[in-house]
């Protein structure tokens, strides 16, 4: 159901919490859509100094996280198991994040700026492309998990939280991060030439 905005009307249905998450999975890759699908690879690869991230990082970085998440939170997978690695992005773009930054899930929180450097500048298509396989499978394992499977330990990385308190805590950043990449092409849009 939407709104008149054509914005999804959550308060009008009493949706569950997977239900929720999965719209949020649907709005964000909406989001990524407006912001970067038309952009061009200097607009992708724009940084406004050389100590930050790119337009094309952020979206890859928050992307990355939801595909840990999904493979080795959700169901305790080894690292072949993440879409990055399964899909054949790793192979295609010569680029295995397997052992860097925190825990060394290589989800760039935690690299330092040299290995920030070494992250491929993808295309727009091909960052949508990761989002929605990352989404999508997130999506199906939500579809089949009752609110009682969500806020359960999720046997992943330690079993430290729960589903929810992984999946939402990433979720919420990564709405975070549409801002930083909306501040990110201002800038450049303000930038002199």
């Amino acid at each position: 159901m939407t709104d008149e905005t054509g914005r999804t009307a959550l308060a009008a249905t009493p949706y569950t919490p997977t239900e929720v998450l999965s719209v949020w999975l649907r709005d964000l890759g909406a989001y990524i859509r407006t912001r970067i699908e038309d952009l061009d690879a200097d607009s992708l690869a724009f940084r406004p100094d050389p100590g930050g991230n790119s337009v094309g990082v952020t979206i890859w970085h928050f992307t990355r996280w939801l595909d840990v998440i999904a493979h080795r939170v959700f169901l305790d997978g080894p690292v072949e198991s993440e879409l990055w690695q399964a899909n054949g992005w790793a192979r295609e773009s010569g680029y295995d994040p397997s052992g860097l930054g925190y825990r060394g899930l290589g989800v760039v929180t935690g690299y330092a700026i040299e290995e920030v450097n070494q992250i491929p500048a993808l295309r727009a298509a091909e960052l949508i492309g990761y989002y929605d396989q990352v989404a999508d499978r997130l999506r199906e394992l939500l579809r089949d998990m009752t609110t009682e499977q969500l806020h359960q330990t999720a046997p992943g990385l330690g079993a430290e939280r729960s589903r929810y308190s992984w999946l939402s805590v990433v979720l919420q950043g990564s709405f975070g991060h549409i801002g930083e990449v909306d501040a990110l092409l201002a800038m450049r849009q303000r930038r002199p030439t």
